[in-house]
């Protein structure tokens, strides 16, 4: 015969009456003992204590047996409380925008005409185009013993771009070669080449006929006696200069001229007289210089 006592397992060989007797005899030990245990479990002070299990078992033969079993309270301390997680955000939505394909290339169709129309000539007038010009100069003679200046007027032809003539007219002042006081007015037709053609800066060479009127007085120092007297000359000139189109239609030009003139008047006295007695030398002729500055207005 086998006992279990608070987990222990007791041995005997006592006879089954016998044992039921003795059995019948420790339980109220046993249940002593375990309220004993049960109550040191629960805490000073507590009014209440529950949720006590008491279990065991008690065999008494080989086949009837009294099972025990014993729960242990809940452990003491501090209370922790579980709470279940927040759901989980949903995921983000990613939005993709498909941007359209391309359109397709779009096809350029030339077609060529078999007969083609002839181009049309769109005309230009050049810089050097126009044909008519007004001429103004500032001049100043360049000679011995000769102080005049003055100023000239005048019409510019040009029909092509390298040729071109002026005629002008004009008028001088001021000391000549036998120290008395003259005033000139001189006439003067004159050819032109422009070289090179059609630029707005274009050197050129002119050569030209003049002829002039002229009124002297004064002390004459060949004379060596106060005279006054009127020539006309006939003679001719030739110079280089350059000229430098500002604008279409305006121009500015400088240059020199040297001329060669002598009297065409009916006078007897020589104009210039060299000199006494017999190495005394007089001539009709003359020649100089003119250093010219021109503007010009082209129409």
């Amino acid at each position: 015969m086998a006992l279990t006592l608070l987990g222990y397992r007791v041995s005997t060989s006592l006879k089954e009456p016998t044992m039921k007797r003795v059995a019948l005899l420790l339980a109220p030990l046993v249940a002593m003992l375990v309220s004993t245990s049960a109550q040191a479990q629960c805490p000073n002070g507590a009014l209440v204590c529950a949720d006590i299990q008491v279990s065991g078992s008690v065999s008494v033969g080989a086949r009837r047996s009294v099972q025990v079993v014993h729960t242990p309270p809940p452990p003491r301390g501090r209370v922790v409380v579980v709470q279940q997680a927040p759901p989980a955000p949903p995921p983000q939505q990613v939005v993709v925008q498909y941007a359209p394909p391309p359109p397709p290339p779009s096809e350029v169709i030339i077609t060529v005409e078999q007969e083609q129309q002839a181009p049309r000539l769109r005309l230009v007038r050049p810089v050097m185009s126009q044909k008519f010009a007004l001429t103004g100069r500032l001049s100043a003679m360049i000679g011995d013993r000769v102080r005049m200046g003055g100023f000239s007027a005048g019409l510019r032809l040009r029909p092509s771009r390298v040729f071109g003539v002026e005629l002008s007219v004009g008028g001088f002042g001021g000391t000549d070669y036998n120290g008395m006081d003259r005033v000139e007015v001189p006439f003067k037709f004159d050819a032109m080449i422009f070289l090179p053609r059609a630029s707005r800066v274009q050197m050129y060479l002119l050569a030209g006929i003049g002829s002039s009127w002229a009124r002297a007085e004064g002390y004459h120092e060949g004379y060596r006696e106060f005279l006054t007297r009127e020539y006309v000359y006939l003679g001719g000139e030739a110079g280089v200069g350059l000229e430098w189109r500002v604008a279409t239609r305006f121009a500015l030009s400088a240059d020199v001229r040297g001329f060669i003139r002598t009297r065409v008047d009916d006078g007897n006295e020589p104009e210039f007289i060299r000199g006494t007695g017999s190495g005394t030398q007089s001539t009709d002729t003359s020649a100089g210089a003119l250093l010219s500055l021109g503007m010009h207005l082209y129409f």
